[in-house]
């Protein structure tokens, strides 16, 4: 009974000092809060960014700008240029063609990754004719 009490005195110890410490720090408590606020916003991962940073030739983007400007989901300029309006407007298209297909065959729906690939390209060539 004795070492558990010994144990457990030392486990308490511990603790209190470990909370002394942390408040020893010399950074107020609203420094520390700022701090790991920017901890989170540096874990935060941007879904977007494989999207952005995708490799394509600039006449498939064109190509895919025209096909969204002709369905009213593109509004930006057809630029051939791979840009965050591009990437919602594809997310949005794809967003949209998973809402016609029924709930049951949810396994075939597309991930709205805004990622151009041959499934978008055919994808858009039926929407548009």
């Amino acid at each position: 009974m004795k070492t558990s009490n010994t144990i457990l005195a030392h486990v308490v110890s511990a603790a209190v000092l470990a909370t002394a410490l942390a408040a020893c720090t010399g950074q107020s408590t609203e420094d520390r809060a700022r701090e790991a606020a920017a901890d989170i916003r540096a874990s935060i991962q941007d879904f977007d960014v494989p999207a952005l940073n995708q490799k394509v030739e600039k006449a498939m983007i064109v190509e895919v700008q025209t096909q969204l400007t002709s369905l009213k989901d593109y509004m930006g300029e057809v630029s051939g240029e791979m840009d965050q309006v591009l990437v919602n407007a594809i997310q949005a298209f794809q967003r949209r063609q998973n809402e016609a297909i029924p709930w049951y065959l949810f396994w075939t729906r597309t991930p709205n990754d805004g990622l151009i690939d041959d499934e978008l390209r055919a994808d858009l060539a039926r929407a548009a004719s």
